[in-house]
């Protein structure tokens, strides 16, 4: 449970956890990250994604909601995320 600087939890575990990727558009970028998506959280997590385009169609702004069973399970895929080819960032 991660906690904030007083008692009371930021969030209680297993929970729903909304991850907003960044990433340069294209198939190639997008299909990387789905598979480390798929591969933390499970195929569905690629199905309910939400995805937005920039405005000039460079970027891509994806979100994706894992049900969370850990601190250390979001800080894992964070550093997975990272490593993608093409993702500029994560939320």
């Amino acid at each position: 449970m991660l906690r904030a600087m007083g008692d009371a939890p930021l969030l209680q575990f297993p929970c729903d956890y909304p991850i907003k990727v960044m990433l340069r558009a294209g198939a190639a970028p997008r299909a990387h990250v789905d598979a480390v998506m798929a591969r933390h959280a499970g195929a569905s997590v690629i199905e309910t994604a939400s995805e937005r385009p920039s405005a000039q169609g460079n970027f891509l702004g994806v979100t994706y909601t894992i049900r969370a069973r850990d601190a250390a399970h979001i800080a894992a895929l964070f550093a997975d995320l990272k490593d993608v080819p093409g993702v500029l960032m994560v939320l």
